[in-house]
């Protein structure tokens, strides 16, 4: 009786079903592949949309071509309803589950669940030696404001892309923030113009390839640092240009 008891034990741990909830957007995969999914509801348009184009299909068809346990090959943007035979468009269908219940099979299917909200991203700090003709370096670090538009792109079109946002923000920082002088980094309008040149090129990657919408980019440091000074001077005995009143203790 004991695998009776075993059996149940893992019958109970298994999840037959996922809710996607409202602030979510989910991905139904079997076998490891995305499935498209119906749509559960069209809004009015939508549904005008499809259903012209499905009539004028059927029209150029004839009705008689899908009459039951005949399947004509239909064009590229149809599939055929294993109902009632008939085509239907692919805007019918989506790779991206919306809010509500979903049944799964255990081992085969599975469901991946993400937050669409609104998410802010803080970055490292990077170093920029400015343009004068005795070099400072300039602490620089951002954050990002963004939020999940495209689970479907987000999950397989780059790996981790949160990891890979702040990789990518970092790398384009970098690159924007080189060539400046320490007198520009003291003033707003450059520090804002450098904003919008990370945000602007920001968007041209993530926003179409990765399903991510980037509302605005903040720096949120940019200041002098003395460490290459003091790695020259060296540590013991050199005065803190940051802090005069301090003495390096001895030893």
């Amino acid at each position: 009786m004991s695998w009776i008891l075993e059996l149940v034990e893992l019958i109970g741990k298994l999840k037959f079903h996922e809710i996607v909830y409202e602030f979510q957007q989910g991905i139904y995969l079997r076998n490891g592949r995305v499935l498209d999914t119906k749509k559960r509801k069209l809004t009015e348009e939508e549904k005008v949309h499809v259903e012209s184009l499905e009539s004028k299909l059927i029209d150029e068809y004839g009705l008689s071509s899908f009459l039951p346990f005949r399947r004509p090959k239909l064009p590229a943007d149809y599939k055929t309803s294993w109902v009632t035979g008939l085509p239907l468009h692919k805007d019918r269908f989506s790779k991206i589950l919306r809010r509500g219940f979903y049944l799964h099979i255990p081992f085969i299917d599975d469901i991946i669940k993400d937050s669409k909200q609104e998410r802010v991203l803080n970055l490292a700090n990077i170093s920029v030696p400015t343009a004068d003709k005795e070099s400072k370096v300039v602490m620089v670090s951002c954050n990002i404001r963004y939020e999940l538009e495209d689970l479907y792109k987000a999950y397989t079109a780059v790996h981790d892309y949160e990891v890979s946002l702040k990789d990518y923000t970092l790398s384009i920082l970098a690159k924007h923030s080189r060539g400046k002088s320490f007198d520009e980094w003291r003033t707003p309008e450059v520090v804002s113009d450098l904003e919008d040149a990370v945000l602007d090129e920001l968007r041209e990657l993530v926003t179409e390839k990765w399903g991510l919408k980037v509302h605005k980019v903040y720096v949120t440091d940019n200041v002098a640092c003395n460490i290459q000074r003091l790695m020259h001077e060296g540590i013991d005995g050199a005065k803190n240009t940051v802090n005069p009143a301090y003495t390096a203790p001895a030893g």
